[in-house]
This record gives structure tokens, sequence and C-alpha cells, in this order.
């Protein structure tokens, strides 16, 4: 049996859920993801091309766009090693959204905003897999703490402290994140979702794609050395 290409590596992750075809995978996960705030009947994709620039020894940005039928702006990332920065990067992430949202709702009641980051290793002190930020305003006397606002927000999920045996097994998004964690040792009850089969077929298939694989493993060896130059640097 062919060896799964690793779904948390972005090429792979937006030739599974980035593209027209595959947009029920993308709504399935999302929704699991936001249970109910909001709930996403219909997106439209942004950004479905893979960008030229794979295919050279550059870095490249292979995030997921998405407008929801609600108005909400999404940007989905993958970032598999935890470069000593992400926070900060998610919200620079963020507020180049703002600007846009503002515009499409001619007020400052525009659309919300969300930056979802799946992460490959762990990037905050929290214990939760899945943790949300927002603009809020910190409690002092008498005030409490209390969100200032959810117009814009973002979505850190943290692979490595995900373990489906401590989750909800009847949760979609455990399904889903057990997937992204390791589809090879996740729990074959999970694929009972149709949506969750039909990620799971479409990674075996393009895994089983010789020239997929290639690309996959020139994206991989380019992020590894990226990598390895900005750590050399900050050194």
């Amino acid at each position: 049996m062919t060896a799964l290409l690793d779904p948390k590596l972005d090429y792979v992750f937006k030739t599974i859920f980035g593209v027209d075809d595959r947009k029920p995978l993308l709504i399935s996960f999302l929704n699991a993801l936001f249970k109910g705030n909001p709930h996403i009947k219909d997106l439209t994709l942004e950004n479905t091309d893979i960008p030229k620039i794979l295919k050279t020894n550059k870095e490249s940005r292979l995030d997921v766009k998405a407008k929801s039928d609600d108005g909400t702006l999404l940007d989905i990332e993958i970032q598999c090693n935890n470069t000593g920065e992400i926070t900060q990067r998610a919200f620079h992430y963020l507020s180049e959204m703002v600007p846009t949202a503002v515009q499409s709702g001619n007020s400052y009641k525009g659309p919300h905003v969300i930056g979802i980051w799946i992460l490959g290793e762990n990037v905050t002190k929290r214990k939760n897999a899945v943790s949300e930020a927002y603009m809020t305003f910190q409690p002092n006397v008498p005030d409490p703490y209390e969100v200032m606002t959810d117009s814009a927000r973002i979505i850190f999920i943290e692979l490595p402290k995900f373990n489906p045996k401590d989750a909800d097994a009847k949760d979609l998004l455990t399904a889903w994140l057990a997937f992204l964690k390791d589809p090879v040792l996740m729990d074959r009850v999970f694929l009972q979702d149709e949506t969750v089969k039909e990620a799971m077929e479409t990674l075996q298939y393009l895994s089983a794609d010789d020239d997929v694989r290639a690309i996959a493993d020139l994206r991989r060896r380019t992020i590894n050395d990226h990598n390895s130059e900005m750590t050399v640097a900050r050194e």
C-alpha cells in the first residue's frame, strides 16, 4: 500500500479542501469547527490555483481563502513547524482581511473575518487543542472580562494536543482532527461520515499519484529549507 501523504502539508491540504469540486469537505470541516457560529450553507473559494512558484525552490503561501454565504471571510493556514512567531503572523494576516471586509460591507459593521491556523506543533501554552482569540476588555474593578467584538477572530488548532481517545467520538470535529493529525492511525469508525470518508479516499488517490507526490516532496523540502534558513538567521 502506498504511504499516505501528510494532510498537514499545505499543498496536500489545499488540494483536498481548496478546490471547487470538493467544497462539501471544507464546509463539513468548518461547520464542525464553528458549531453554528456561523453555520455555513455554501461558500465561494477565492484562490483555487496552485501558484506556479511552487515549481521553483522558493517559499510561497498556499492558504485556502473563502467567503461563506453569510459574507464571512475565511483564511485557513497550515503550519507544520513552530517558527516562533505564529501568533504575531496570525494577527498580521487577520489585519490584512479587515479592510476587505469593511469595503464589502460598506460600513464598519461589515462581514466577520476568521483566521484558522492548523498547526503541526504547539505554539501556545493553552491546554486545549482548539483555542479562539477575540479582541476583549480585560477585567478590572468593577468591570469583568468581556468580549469587545467577535467580528474578527483567530482559531488555533494545535494538533499535538489533540487525543481522539479523550475527545467525543460522536463529534464530527473529532473525526476531522483525527484525519488531519494522522490519517494512518485514525479510528476507522470516523469514516462513517461521508465527507470524512471522501477526504480519506481523496488522500489515498493523491498519495498514489507520482506527480502529486513529487510536488508534495518539493514543497516539504522547500518549507524545511526556509525554516532552517530563518533559524540560522535568528541565531
